[in-house]
């Protein structure tokens, strides 16, 4: 069985979308759990459940990773996830097509202890980020691989938009860090995974998710003056939270290492939007 944990707030039509997607791209059984953590419930009052959808419904709002982490558990107590399942964290703005999802069921088949992810392209036609190599903690270096040439390339950290692995790792792996609430649980899961359980992660060339990059939030490359640049800094709809960067990298490196790290993170922020985003 294939199980797609999907968290939702509002948005539906994007959800509909999705749930196209997926049904023109899975020939296997499968089942989508939707975790609906909407105050008015949009995606329960309008989604029909039957034996491939479940709606799942919060009692309080938990954003991204409680969201993620309910529908685990859902998994665990109800579904009794078992080794040889498959199980997907994926976003309700992107749509995969057969081949792409078909490559990344393949190569889970020949290796079902390692961790894929799509090649991620936005609604332009420009390739994104779908996870980091960590060069060096401090300074902070990444890499975001794209259009290479191996079948595969390994990243320390993956995005979750389309994330897939066997119910081994899941096993093995367990939750996300609720700590993080919004950001930062697919790069906790992902580098988990890795450094506790020796699970690497991994970009599949050949498959491609396609990403509506075209919702609110407070991204980087969308910030338009010094004040937004401030606030990005303590909003938990940002990545650039300080305060969940700092808990994300102490559960890894300690509380000093974390501090040098986070530091790293800011001056890279600032520098990037000072220097590119502010010259466009």
């Amino acid at each position: 069985m294939i199980y797609i944990l999907v968290p939702t707030f509002a948005r539906l039509e994007d959800t509909k979308r999705f749930l196209n997607s997926i049904h023109k791209s899975i020939e296997s059984p499968y089942k989508i759990l939707l975790i609906d953590d909407h105050p008015d419930k949009i995606t329960y009052k309008n989604v029909d459940e039957d034996d491939e959808i479940e709606v799942i419904t919060s009692n309080k709002e938990l954003w991204w990773v409680g969201s993620i982490n309910l529908g685990i558990q859902n998994l665990f107590e109800k579904h009794n996830l078992k080794d040889d399942d498959f199980v997907i964290f994926a976003n309700n703005d992107v749509q995969i097509d057969k081949d792409s999802f078909n490559a990344l069921h393949a190569e889970l088949l020949k290796n079902n202890k390692q961790i894929v992810h799509p090649r991620t392209i936005d609604h332009n036609g420009f390739e994104v980020s779908s996870g980091a190599k960590i060069y060096s903690f401090f300074p902070y270096i990444t890499k975001h691989p794209k259009n290479f040439l191996n079948n595969k390339q390994t990243i320390d950290m993956g995005t979750a938009r389309f994330l897939m692995m066997s119910g081994y790792v899941l096993n093995e792996v367990g939750f996300i860090n609720d700590d993080l609430v919004q950001y930062g649980g697919d790069n906790d899961f992902t580098l988990s995974a890795r450094r506790y359980h020796s699970i690497y992660s991994y970009i599949i060339r050949d498959s491609i998710c396609i990403l509506q990059d075209t919702h609110t939030g407070i991204k980087n490359h969308k910030l338009k003056n010094v004040s937004e640049l401030y606030n990005s800094f303590f909003s938990i709809r940002s990545p650039n939270n300080i305060k969940y960067r700092y808990i994300f990298f102490k559960k890894f490196f300690g509380k000093i290492f974390a501090f040098f790290i986070v530091a790293s993170l800011i001056f890279n922020t600032l520098f990037k939007y000072f220097f590119y985003i502010k010259r466009r």
